[in-house]
């Protein structure tokens, strides 16, 4: 008996392996953004007072900004003052936004806030206040949202403030290709091929305390293989 049992054992095979549990976690939003990407537009949104005070600084030569940059692809002539114009256009666009939210509250539309730098310094404050409403709306949430990202990334831009992305020498240990970076001060390096450990959850993600193991590795192998030729 015990040798037919062992014999079935044999025919079964080894005992399959579990998997083990995936690394990425979906995240619920209440009921557009989750907690995080709330946090981000929250955080983006108290940015762009600074962010537009830096973009002006840079617009008034004190920058690397372009003074004859168009302000769209249209064929209108260069603006004299794109910096300005950006203002004018966010200080426009936020004021949109809040009378189509006071107007949904049934409150009046909103009061003058001036003109220009003070104006958007308002603005933002008022919507600081109204957030927390304004991200669990559906009707507002994603649009407000996203255009908060926008600016603050188009700003953070032309400002010059948005930190290097540098390339890396290794390749990608899972993918093999050149495709390794890291955003300055950051203690992340991955991998910018999309298709990069597609069957296994994601790009390369390591350390730097891990990129610069394998760094000396590598410097160690090659050594080794100058020393054995």
């Amino acid at each position: 008996m015990d040798a037919w049992a062992n014999a079935a054992d044999d025919a079964r095979g080894p005992e399959p392996v579990r998997p083990d549990e995936p690394s990425l976690r979906w995240t619920a939003g209440t009921p557009v953004w989750c907690l995080s990407d709330a946090s981000a537009v929250r955080s983006a949104l108290t940015d762009l007072d600074e962010q537009m005070a830096l973009r002006l600084m840079a617009g008034d030569g004190h920058g690397s900004i372009n003074l004859g940059e168009r302000v769209s692809s249209s064929p209108e002539p260069n603006s004299p003052s794109p910096a300005h114009d950006d203002l004018d256009e966010l200080v426009r666009w936020l004021r949109e936004w809040e009378n189509e939210y006071r107007s949904s509250r049934g409150w009046p539309t909103s009061p003058h806030r001036g003109e220009a730098a003070p104006a958007l310094t308002s603005s933002v404050a008022w919507f600081l206040t109204h957030l927390d409403d304004i991200l669990t709306r559906p009707d507002f949430a994603e649009g407000f949202g996203t255009g908060i990202l926008y600016w603050h990334n188009r700003l953070s831009s032309a400002a010059k403030t948005r930190p290097r992305r540098i390339s890396k020498q290794l390749r990608c240990p899972q993918c093999h290709l050149a495709t390794l970076s890291q955003i300055e001060g950051e203690d992340r390096i991955e991998c910018r091929n999309r298709d990069c450990g597609a069957s296994r959850g994601g790009p390369m993600v390591m350390t730097v305390d891990e990129y610069e193991g394998r760094a000396q590795e590598a410097i160690e192998g090659a050594k080794t293989r100058r020393r054995a030729s």
